[in-house]
């Protein structure tokens, strides 16, 4: 009976070792676990701080720059290689890279003749294109409000401009295979040399934020030419001919809308060409959205631009970074006063938006991070800040994996 009870007794005690064996257990494990979630979303608000970090890096860069003549000898763009440089921090880690977003086609302003040229389908262009518009009633192949609310997720048209690049995707028609990934076809117009795999995705092409200010090379106000006199023109350095010619056009055919309308007039010579570059203007309007970039904009984006031939487009890309006054257009090969009346609205030569792109990293964890910034009167200013949706933003943006070179901004404790 003693040796019954002992043995009970001893079976309980190993019974109940067993049971605190696996209570300790279980709680180290969750303690385990715990410690190592905590610990990694520690890393990952490092990582945040370190791309911050690298954003306040951007912006001190962009403070200088020029807004009235975008070069690129500046700062701000040799700044992080185009994202091949990281940068130390303590024990964290940031890359980034800076563009001027006057070198992209704005999906705010861009025409249906130019949207032709990135290999859309005409349900496409005409769903873009109802998506921004006031007007209620759609286009032949478009989308409003009826065909939204009919989708198991209905949403509204939204009746007004694009905020990112990825609403795209909200439109009829978008996916992030048309975003994201090389035309399934060339319908329209190869941009790039190669075959259809060569081609760069849409993604790579747009943008929803670019402005340049409408002034002049040297930052003073442009001339309005649909108000100015006779005396103002030929003091700006208009050919007395040319500034008559100018008023008796408007007075004859009313105000000029467009720059390109000017170039109709008749008796204009490349002299005069390189002025109205220069110093003109249609329009009193402090800035102006969705120009291009002569001395960042890509072969590819010039592609886009309807009727545009390749020795133009060569000449402008020969040339990249050196362009001083926008009237350099000019002296390209293929522009003429009659060239110049197709192309003169869609060039600037400065740009007051970028779009800065930063990594944080800390140890294993990171994150990506998209900025637009403004820069005004010595001021850089964020005015949208976003994630990127894409799975890998580093293969979207044209990043290798791993950065080639490294330079230490702070060292650790």
């Amino acid at each position: 009976m003693r040796r019954l009870q002992a043995g009970s007794a001893f079976m309980l005690a190993l019974i109940t070792m067993l049971v605190m064996t696996l209570i300790i257990t279980s709680f180290s494990i969750r303690l385990d676990s715990h410690l190592k979630t905590e610990t990694l979303r520690l890393e990952r608000r490092k990582a945040e701080l370190a791309a911050q970090a690298g954003l306040a890096r951007a912006m001190a860069a962009l403070a200088l720059a020029d807004v009235n003549v975008t070069s690129t000898d500046d700062e701000w763009y040799s700044l992080g290689n185009n994202g091949a440089e990281e940068f130390t921090v303590g024990e964290s880690q940031f890359r980034v890279q800076i563009l001027d977003t006057t070198r992209f086609v704005n999906l705010n302003v861009v025409n249906e003749e130019q949207l032709r040229q990135f290999n859309l389908t005409d349900e496409q262009i005409a769903s873009l294109l109802d998506w921004r518009n006031t007007e209620l009633q759609p286009r032949l192949q478009g989308a409003k409000d009826e065909y939204y609310n009919a989708l198991e997720t209905p949403y509204n048209v939204k009746l007004r401009g694009f905020d990112t690049v990825s609403e795209l995707l909200l439109v009829k028609g978008f996916t992030p295979k048309t975003l994201f990934e090389p035309p399934s076809n060339l319908s329209g117009t190869a941009l790039s040399t190669g075959n259809i795999e060569d081609q760069p995705p849409m993604a790579e092409l747009i943008t929803t934020d670019s402005t340049t200010a409408n002034l002049r090379a040297d930052g003073s106000a442009r001339l309005n030419l649909n108000v100015a006199s006779n005396a103002q023109m030929v003091q700006a350095g208009f050919r007395n001919q040319a500034a008559q010619a100018i008023i008796q056009r408007r007075q004859t055919q009313g105000q000029f809308t467009t720059l390109g309308q000017v170039f109709t007039v008749p008796g204009l010579n490349l002299q005069d060409a390189e002025v109205i570059l220069n110093i003109g203007t249609v329009t009193g309007e402090t800035f102006v959205t969705g120009k291009l970039n002569i001395n960042t904009v890509s072969e590819e984006v010039l592609r886009t631009i309807p009727d545009m031939t390749e020795d133009q487009i060569q000449g402008i890309i020969s040339r990249q970074g050196t362009f001083e006054q926008l009237g350099e257009l000019a002296q390209i090969n293929g522009f003429s006063t009659n060239t110049l009346r197709d192309f003169a609205d869609y060039f600037c030569i400065g740009s007051q938006t970028y779009l800065v792109r930063l990594k944080g990293r800390r140890n294993t964890a990171f994150t990506f991070l998209e900025a637009i910034v403004t820069v005004s009167d010595g001021q850089a200013k964020v005015i949208k800040m976003n994630r990127p949706i894409y799975r890998d933003p580093q293969l979207v943006w044209g990043w290798d994996a791993d950065p080639t070179t490294t330079s230490t901004l702070m060292e650790a404790n």
